[in-house]
């Protein structure tokens, strides 16, 4: 990463002690944030420990008189020169402009406005609206959208909202309009920059999720009550502090061969308002293995076909192992409950469709048959792969790409059926994230089926063109 000087200033470590001379050099676009202190010394070398190898927060004034605050500072390198100077760098997750904090404590916000950049059409809401047909003489009509609530509860909110531009010099020969799409979370009571910033990524994992591709932070703004500017009035208005942070890594798209178009969306904004988001906060940790093999494989178009299918059966099993049953014991009691359901003659068969082959451990077979059933009330689409049959096709063709036996070499799924069975068990996997994310039973199972229809319409044509070349 490229970085330039942006200021010369003298700086305390935890605002406490000395102050040194030191240099700091910002990358904006890509997050960089580097602090070069610089220690005079004409004696032997200093110790690698003279300064701390973390640091809380370094505040510091520069020659122009303007205060920064540098957050969550880890050393990067030590510079000895002989005879002049040591020299000291450190990384920053955060810098704070305009401020100078007195105590670590004191870092604390009641809001954060932070931008996604890539989210409208996720979001579905504009500022710019075309005008009623009856209105001449506009062609953009502009309509000021309200913060969308997405999340609250006693302690904070979470809302998306888009910021706009409403250019006043109009005699151009260009004129550009441009709004853009933030989170907006606020809080009481305050709190620190990493709650801020680990609430956004939770929710920006769930809007990942949905939109199929990773995201990535833009301009980042936070209010503390305590920073504000003081009128003569004796009137008191809180100063927004622009942030400069480390979050915001630049996405390559050269891997994404096609836009996500609305109608791909697992879910939109006005549908994620019906979810759960403190249910999923609890299991975000756990899902988040899970929700990376999701996204790899719908966002990354230059994996094989062979890729993306490991990529999903992986998902799956993790998925059984982390949230249904990770030990034997524990999947052979949930089986017996799950066999209580169905009617008494049909118990024994079901049994041996879900235990077959588990006995040191529960195999990828049988956790693929436990998610194919879905607890008996919902029926996944396997086109013309038996249900019966297809945990152990699935099964098999795993085995052989990652093991590879010769003799399993005609009993896997190649070419378009291997194309096929990926999609089938991404529908499964959706099915279960919905679930996790607290929908309502219907919306998952109205979604799944809707997920599906385009490999179902698919598979059609290509069996109607094999039909009419025979």
């Amino acid at each position: 990463m490229k970085v330039n000087l942006s200021a010369i200033g003298y700086w305390k470590i935890n605002n406490i002690g000395e102050k040194y001379t030191g240099d700091l050099y910002l990358n904006k676009e890509e997050g960089g944030i580097l602090l070069y202190i610089r220690i005079p010394n004409n004696g032997p070398i200093m110790s690698y420990l003279e300064l701390p190898l973390e640091i809380p927060f370094i505040t510091g004034t520069t020659i122009n008189g303007a205060e920064i605050t540098l957050v969550n500072c880890s050393r990067i390198s030590t510079n000895s020169r002989v005879g002049s100077e040591e020299v000291f760098g450190y990384n920053a997750q955060f810098m704070f402009n305009g401020v100078s904090f007195n105590k670590e404590e004191d870092i604390k916000f009641s809001k954060m406005t932070i931008c996604i950049p890539g989210i409208i059409e996720w979001g579905d809401v504009s500022n710019y609206i075309s005008p009623d047909l009856d209105k001449e003489g506009s062609l953009i009509d502009l309509k000021i959208v309200e913060p969308v609530r997405i999340y609250s509860n006693e302690n904070y909110s979470i809302s998306y909202y888009l910021t706009f531009s409403n250019p006043f010099h109009l005699m151009k020969e260009e004129i550009t309009l441009k709004q853009t799409p933030h989170l907006i979370i606020e809080t009481q009571p305050i709190q620190t920059i990493e709650w801020f910033i680990k609430t956004a990524n939770q929710m920006k994992r769930l809007i990942e999720i949905a939109v199929g591709v990773p995201l990535n932070y833009g301009s980042m703004i936070v209010e503390n009550p305590e920073v504000y500017y003081e009128f003569d009035d004796d009137e008191k208005r809180i100063r927004p502090l622009e942030v400069f942070h480390a979050y915001k890594h630049a996405l390559s798209t050269k891997n994404s061969t096609k836009k996500i178009i609305k109608h791909d969306y697992l879910f939109s904004l006005s549908e994620l308002r019906q979810a759960n988001f403190s249910q999923w906060q609890e299991i975000a940790a756990i899902m988040e293995p899970i929700i990376e093999l999701y996204i790899d494989s719908l966002y990354n178009h230059n994996l094989s076909i062979s890729r993306h299918f490991l990529n999903m059966v992986q998902a799956l099993e993790t998925y059984h192992s982390r949230r249904i049953a990770y030990s034997l014991h524990d999947y052979k009691k949930r089986v017996e409950e799950l066999v209580q359901l169905r009617p008494t003659p049909l118990r024994k068969q079901d049994r041996e469709f879900l235990l077959d082959g588990s006995k040191g451990f529960v195999i990828l077979r049988s956790r693929l048959a436990d998610l194919l059933l879905a607890d008996y009330r919902f029926v996944f689409h396997t086109g013309d792969f038996k249900l019966v049959e297809f945990p152990q096709l699935i099964a098999t063709t795993r085995n052989y790409y990652t093991h590879y036996n010769e003799k399993l070499e005609d009993k896997i799924l190649k070419g378009e059926d291997l194309i096929i069975a990926f999609h089938i068990l991404r529908n499964i996997l959706e099915f279960y994230l919905l679930k996790e994310l607290g929908f309502e039973e219907d919306f998952i199972h109205e979604r799944t089926r809707e997920r599906i229809k385009p490999i179902i319409t698919s598979n059609d044509l290509r069996k109607a063109d094999k039909r009419k070349n025979q």
